[in-house]
């Protein structure tokens, strides 16, 4: 059971009375363990508490008078405290485990000095060690500098290890002497084989993989949640180098401090490597030699969620650039359009009033008025492509049969690539359905991928479309493309590709590679408008020297 409420005011044993704490002190020293030495049995315990819960700190703390004294510590230098400051004093008042999440919110603890101090403690679990006559004389807990919570594994484990904490108590009593060699290493095999098989047992139980080595760096045990994260059957990894399996940052850090986590990557038995962040300890074993332990920990899917995370964030702050970049470009096209009217119609006034044939002076002005003309209406077509990237002015859009507008669209500019380019055109014929477009559009866009595939190719290369269908779930659902049925285009070409700087700006009107006077660099912003008005996604794919890939997501309407 797990209890974070019992509080009495004043010090007393489970039952309650200041008798019953004068029995409970006179019951704790019967067991004459207090000040004395440290033990292997319980420098295990604590040191297996802070493997398997995952913890910085983990005591075997006795409830004196008026102090806790430590008989086994793990991860903390002082061997006792102020029964006042005491968290174990609160512990011994019940039969269960106290869990404190978060002393800092704790009206108990939260004006304690291990809590405002230097130790910070914020996260407390103690399990009461009662004697068969029903005596608390202290706890095994364990402690951590951040909030958490107990899981009903980690109880358990605790309990277990209350259970093994006091039987190692009461043999210690009943043994005397020959309990303190049977700890020194000093007892027979099958006792310290039968103590080996209750360590194993717990070990399996967690459900992280704990790795063991001896003193050359080579493994001595892995439990099984580490044999199936490397791939070993039981016993196929004992005596290989733990650099066989385990490389990190630092492999040089000081393996005391299993608050640190390093990052590094783990190695199957396959080969194949995978992204770990490790927990490590060393400690001295019963025969004097030094031995070291591990918490590893896969992430993988944690490092493919922070990429995903950066990704959409990456995505988000691109659309919110290009629709700021939108709205304004949309406010200078519509003001550029209002001053382009009077401009293109005076000037097509005045050369209507001219003769076609007539004085030099008629002729010279006739030449200089259709140069005005000519760039004026190559300014209005500069203005409509940014009000289409602006979406200011929207053509109508209908349902159509998409597979046969998209081979019309490839027809309209096929017969017009050079002779160098190669078409390898592949419609799926399972990507039938309807898309509410406009055709004309549709064209357009195809024709803006398709010029700028030639112009990456120096017009001598392949260029590749491809269209299938896809019917995506929320957990499929990638590059902000929803769950639902979409048609996929695909436009790859044999280019020279963009390197990261190139592909971050490749949608931002006025931006082009091309040499001055070859392109506005509208093209794809052109092409980023279309899509995001059809509720679609363009996304793009380069890698220098290998070509690039823009794949087109567009919302399938209806089925035919």
């Amino acid at each position: 059971m797990i209890n974070a409420a019992h509080q009495p005011s004043e010090p007393s044993p489970v039952g309650g009375s200041a008798s019953d704490e004068a029995d409970r002190l006179a019951a704790l020293a019967r067991y004459e363990v207090l000040d004395t030495p440290p033990e292997p049995a319980f420098d295990r315990i604590v040191r297996l508490a802070a493997l398997l819960l995952d913890v910085p700190i983990a005591l075997i703390s006795l409830v004196d008078a008026g102090r806790q004294w430590f008989k086994a510590r793990y991860g903390l230098d002082v061997r006792g405290a102020p029964r006042t400051v005491a968290f174990c004093d609160h512990a011994i008042r019940g039969t269960s485990i106290l869990v404190v999440p978060d002393a800092e919110l704790d009206p108990r603890f939260c004006d304690n000095p291990v809590v405002t101090g230097d130790m910070r403690l914020r996260f407390y679990a103690g399990a009461p060690l009662v004697t068969p006559d029903g005596f608390a004389l202290g706890t095994i807990c364990v402690i951590d500098r951040t909030p958490r919570q107990l899981s009903a594994r980690d109880a358990a484990v605790l309990a277990a290890l209350a259970e093994q904490a006091l039987h190692e108590l009461e043999v210690r009593s009943a043994l005397g002497e020959l309990y303190r060699e049977v700890a020194e290493g000093r007892r027979t095999a099958r006792t310290l084989q039968g103590e080996g098989d209750k360590l194993e047992a717990l070990l399996n139980a967690t459900e992280n993989a704990v790795v063991t080595t001896d003193t050359d760096g080579r493994v001595a045990s892995l439990n099984r949640a580490a044999e199936a994260m490397f791939g070993f059957e039981p016993g196929q990894s004992i005596g290989k180098p733990i650099a066989d399996l385990i490389s990190t940052e630092d492999d040089d850090a000081d393996c005391e401090n299993l608050t640190r986590s390093i990052n590094g990557y783990g190695r199957r038995q396959d080969g194949t490597q995978f992204p770990i962040e490790v927990s490590r300890a060393r400690w001295t074993d019963a025969g004097g030699d030094l031995a070291s332990g591990a918490i590893v920990r896969d992430v993988t899917e944690r490092h493919r969620a922070e990429a995903e995370a950066r990704r959409r964030m990456a995505a988000a702050h691109s659309h919110d650039k290009l629709a700021a970049l939108g709205r304004t470009a949309g406010g200078v096209a519509h003001e550029l359009n209002n001053l382009l009217q009077p401009i293109i119609g005076l000037t097509q006034l005045e050369l209507d009033q001219l003769p076609n044939e007539g004085t030099d002076e008629q002729m010279e002005s006739r030449e200089s008025l259709t140069m005005i003309l000519t760039s004026g209406n190559q300014a209005r077509e500069v203005v409509r492509k940014l009000l289409t990237f602006a979406r200011k002015a929207k053509p109508a859009v209908a349902p159509v049969d998409f597979p046969a507008a998209l081979r019309r669209s490839i027809a309209s500019f096929g017969e017009l690539l050079p002779p160098g380019v190669h078409l390898d055109q592949i419609i799926d014929a399972a990507a039938a359905g309807v898309a509410t477009i406009n055709e004309g559009e549709l064209a357009e866009v195809m024709t803006n991928l398709a010029t700028n595939a030639v112009h990456a190719m120096d017009g001598k290369g392949t260029l590749s479309i491809r269209l299938d269908r896809l019917e995506l779930t929320e957990a499929a659902a990638s590059l902000g493309v929803t769950a639902g049925c979409w048609f996929r285009i695909s436009i790859a070409d044999s280019g020279h590709g963009m390197d990261a700087e190139t592909k971050a700006q490749i949608f931002e009107p006025f931006f082009t590679t091309k040499s001055i006077g070859q392109g506005t660099g509208l093209g794809l912003s052109i092409v980023y408008g279309v899509l995001r008005d059809w509720k679609g996604i363009i996304a793009v794919d380069s890698t220098v020297g290998c070509g690039s890939t823009f794949t087109l997501y567009i919302p399938v309407s209806q089925t035919p």
